[in-house]
């Protein structure tokens, strides 16, 4: 008869069961070993990107000051170009002014004398001359007066752009005026062109 031993049996699956899985002691530090130098590479990395981060928007600061100074060296050399530019502009335009305004203050006084002599009944009491500007003030006995010397004044063909001011009568009875107007001599006339020769048969 055969006999089975069920007990046994039961008794070592149990035992088999009940078995757990262990990591050795000597695993642990290695996976911390291993965290930390993970870590310590990760931020090593982001250090070194960061300064050649800094490295490079460095490299580009100077680069643009370097530009910049040569910038504002040309910008400095252009203005002392314009400011030499302006200052014979102005010199070129002073000598112009003068020869166009070359006048004889004896001519002047001449043709303006000649203008009161022609007239009745006025006289001047001031007379302001810049360039060929003239400021003049004087007095008249009536406004036909000093209508007359207005017209005088223009017919004499020296002076031009005559302003006539107000008159305006004093305690006597007679009446002050102001006159402002140009200096401006006759221009000559071109000489006539000589005809030509004719020749030839």
């Amino acid at each position: 008869m055969i006999k089975v031993n069920l007990i046994g049996t039961g008794r070592k699956k149990g035992a088999k069961s009940g078995k757990k899985i262990a990591l050795p002691t000597s695993f642990v530090p290695v996976v911390l070993i291993l965290i930390v130098l993970g870590t310590a590479g990760g931020g090593y990395w982001w250090y070194k990107s960061l300064n050649d981060q800094v490295a490079d928007l460095e490299g580009k600061k100077e680069s643009l000051q370097k530009q910049k100074a040569a910038l504002e060296a040309v910008i400095k050399a252009d203005q002392v170009y314009e400011a030499r530019k302006k200052a014979l502009e102005n010199r070129v335009k002073i000598v112009e002014n003068l020869q166009k305004n070359q006048i004889s203050p004896v001519v002047a006084l001449d043709q303006l004398a000649e203008a009161i002599v022609r007239t009745q009944y006025v006289w001047l009491s001031s007379l302001d001359q810049k360039d060929a500007l003239f400021n003049m003030s004087g007095t008249g006995t009536s406004l036909d007066a000093i209508a007359d010397f207005y017209s005088n004044l223009g017919a004499t063909g020296y002076f031009k752009n005559i302003d006539q001011g107000t008159a305006s009568q004093d305690s006597n009875g007679n009446y002050t005026f102001s006159i402002k107007c140009e200096f401006s001599p006759p221009r000559p006339a071109a000489p006539a062109a000589q005809p030509a020769a004719g020749g030839g048969n």
